[in-house]
């Protein structure tokens, strides 16, 4: 019996979507994002009552302009242990250089949010740029001893230790590596290929994450790795062939995953084709050993007659 097999095209790259891939990892890894960047607040927070991303209808009345920036916000709205709500206002600042109207941005995020919906937040600033002393936390103001303070968490990627991150157990300490080294090699193809197979690799040999959550961060993570670290076409051939060893790994974290990302989509495309081959020179070996002409065998496996030959030749010698 001749089983036949459907490819599936691999996805290819579109451009960097910053806003989207962080909105995406804040969603599938809630949890683990409070417990990275706010572990204090992560312990009030009742995880047994069912968090909330508000509607894009409330976001849009909340952050209102852009002006071209790549900039990723959430807002969630969470219940502590004592039963009291709160929101979490997310604000990731992503690959831009400095701007000296940040602060500005973020207490105008807060007072939006007090005035329409008399809501206390937790503001958290996630700053990927960079440049090594730009980490505002606070937004002043002064006339004529009227004074406004406004003081906000700030997480700088460029001050973490890469040791302590590639040795943390929390999924986000892979994406933060992942978004340093997108900022530390953007205009360096081949630095970038280096760090991006450098977390490839790393993420195929986690072993410290929880079992039962290890296919979720693996899959998530790759996603995010994939797309924030794009490379050119060469680069991807040659990161596929570096990690084509891995592919059992890859196959078991993605067997029902419907949206791969390109380099690994490409990969078990590959695995398939060589699977697929494989199977036609079995099905081969049999109709050669029922006495079938290797031009008919040929034809009906869709293999070179000289593989046929060869094939024909190899199992007399067995």
């Amino acid at each position: 019996m001749v089983t036949s097999m459907v490819f599936e095209k691999p996805p290819i790259y579109s451009a960097v979507d910053y806003d989207g891939l962080w909105k995406k990892l804040i969603n599938e890894l809630f949890e683990e994002f409070v417990l990275f960047f706010a572990p204090d607040l992560y312990e009030k927070i009742d995880f047994q009552k069912k968090y909330e991303f508000l509607q894009q209808e409330l976001y849009k009345e909340v952050i209102q302009e852009k002006k071209g920036k790549q900039i990723a916000d959430q807002i969630v709205k969470v219940y502590l242990k004592s039963g009291i709500e709160k929101w979490i206002l997310i604000h990731i600042e992503v690959q831009g250089d400095p701007d000296p109207e940040f602060p500005k941005r973020m207490f105008r995020y807060y007072y939006r949010i007090l005035d329409r919906y008399d809501r206390d937040i937790v503001a958290i600033a996630l700053l990927t740029d960079a440049s090594g002393g730009f980490r505002p936390s606070r937004y002043k103001r002064s006339s004529f001893g009227t004074k406004l303070t406004y003081e906000y968490n700030v997480y700088k990627f460029k001050d973490q230790k890469e040791e302590e991150l590639i040795q943390s157990s929390n999924p986000f300490a892979i994406a933060v590596l992942a978004g340093m080294y997108a900022s530390m090699s953007k205009n360096d193809d081949d630095t970038r290929f280096r760090f991006k197979l450098k977390l490839m690799r790393l993420l195929m040999q986690k072993s410290d994450f929880p079992q039962e959550e290890q296919r979720i961060y693996l899959s998530a993570l790759i996603y995010f790795v994939d797309y924030i670290l794009q490379i050119p076409d060469e680069l991807t051939s040659k990161l596929r062939n570096e990690i084509m060893i891995m592919k059992e790994e890859v196959d078991m974290f993605f067997l029902d995953r419907k949206n791969l990302p390109p380099t690994f989509g490409e990969i078990r495309e590959e695995a398939r084709e060589e699977g697929l081959e494989q199977g036609r020179k079995q099905i081969a070996l049999e109709m050669l050993a029922d006495g079938m002409d290797v031009e008919v065998v040929a034809k009906y496996v869709k293999l070179p007659i000289e593989e046929i030959k060869r094939l024909k030749k190899r199992g007399r010698s067995q």
